[in-house]
């Protein structure tokens, strides 16, 4: 049984850097005094944890190298009272290639999963993988200062990749750790596809319709939590949409494209449950199913500044102020003017 502490003390938002697209670019660009300064907004905005994204093809290709830097990411959350919950896999986003992990067009750069659909499908590849994951857990298994390892994220289904992610778990239980495991599960019925072998479960509601509507389905989440006695944390959370959450819709009302926690952070934390909001860094949609309608999300800004004092003092508290600029990343429509032309 999980501390009290990992029930109700979860105050999180998931964190790729400004100018990152995927997690292979994460790692690939990554400049420990970025990091620093993210995590020290983070601290600022009264956050206790990150979901960061690993990568398994950045770890193919500089092993060594991603686990200096993983242990440099890590010091650094410590120095800001903060822990990661590391993601070693994802369903989402575009077929992992050379090309597309180091896409930097901003009409086309977009997440990957990881690893390929090729090796997610056939169980005769998944020991391409594992070799990853088992020095993965021989570093951090039993490492208190991350919050819990996240085996995979979102796999489902339709991806056929519910069997890969089952595998993973596994095998990452198989190390026997103190660090809890979990799945970033797309609704919280998707936690049975992984039985008792998870240590806490999620679900992710990104735009519900209303704070009515998340709060009953965190009124469920809880009975869940309380009938289970396993950790429940809502680990994807953005705005209210009260037409619908605009997946693959080309055109939506302008005012639901740009970031609104505000609309759902009373409802979230209201609950005490843990919870995690997409994203730290105000940045172009992660997924392409988002992107042709201009959404984009986020609190901080790279200078520091909120694109919403709204969202910042719900996040951070009422008395709490900071420069605003709401408007999209200069770097991003500097790198679409340049496109255009």
């Amino acid at each position: 049984m999980l501390d009290s502490s990992y029930f109700n003390d979860i105050r999180g938002a998931v964190y790729f850097p400004s100018r990152a697209y995927n997690a292979w670019q994460t790692w690939n660009e990554l400049d420990p005094a970025e990091i620093d300064r993210d995590f020290g907004y983070a601290e600022d905005a009264g956050l206790n944890a990150l979901r960061m994204f690993v990568s398994f093809e950045y770890w193919q290709e500089q092993p060594e190298r991603f686990f200096e830097r993983f242990e440099r990411v890590v010091a650094l959350s410590v120095k800001h009272g903060i822990r990661l919950m590391p993601v070693l896999f994802e369903d989402c986003g575009a077929d992992n290639t050379e090309a597309t992990r180091q896409d930097k067009n901003p009409h086309t750069a977009i997440c990957v999963c990881s690893p390929c659909r090729a090796i997610q499908r056939d169980p005769a590849r998944w020991a391409e993988t594992d070799p990853f994951v088992e020095a993965f857990m021989r570093s951090y298994a039993s490492d208190s200062r991350l919050l819990a390892i996240e085996c995979m994220n979102e796999p489902h289904e339709e991806s056929g990749n519910v069997p890969f992610a089952q595998h993973v778990v596994r095998l990452a239980k198989g190390f026997h750790g103190t660090v809890p495991l979990t799945i970033g599960a797309i609704c919280m019925p998707h936690n049975l596809y992984f039985g008792d072998d998870l240590d806490i479960l999620q679900y992710h509601d990104n735009f519900p319709q209303s704070a009515e509507k998340l709060a009953e389905v965190m009124r469920f989440s809880r009975s869940v939590q309380d009938l289970t006695g396993k950790p429940c944390w809502l680990t994807e959370w953005q705005r209210v949409r009260e037409n619908g959450p605009g997946w693959d819709t080309a055109v939506i009302p302008e005012e639901y494209t740009v970031p609104a926690l505000a609309t759902l952070a009373p409802t979230v934390y209201g609950t005490g449950m843990g919870s995690f909001f997409w994203s730290l860094m105000v940045k172009p949609a992660y997924l392409m199913a988002q992107r042709p309608n201009g959404t984009y999300n986020g609190l901080f800004h790279e200078d520091g500044s909120v694109f919403s004092l709204e969202d910042y003092q719900a996040i951070a508290g009422k008395d709490r102020v900071r420069p605003v600029r709401a408007s999209m990343p200069e770097w991003y429509l500097k790198r679409l003017e340049e496109c255009d032309h």
